[in-house]
């Protein structure tokens, strides 16, 4: 496997770990509220 493949694996365990041990909007937790820099760009897809 090359290394960016690599990478992609390792975060993509990251975050199905994350996102089936934590839900979102959570009080307290890191997932709380939205990332403004995200939020942001979808801005950008409310044609779609």
């Amino acid at each position: 496997m090359d290394r960016v493949a690599h990478i992609r694996t390792e975060e993509r365990k990251y975050h199905d770990l994350c996102f089936e041990n934590y839900k979102l909007f959570e009080p307290g937790s890191w997932l709380h509220k939205p990332v403004k820099s995200v939020m942001d760009v979808l801005e950008k897809f409310n044609d779609r």
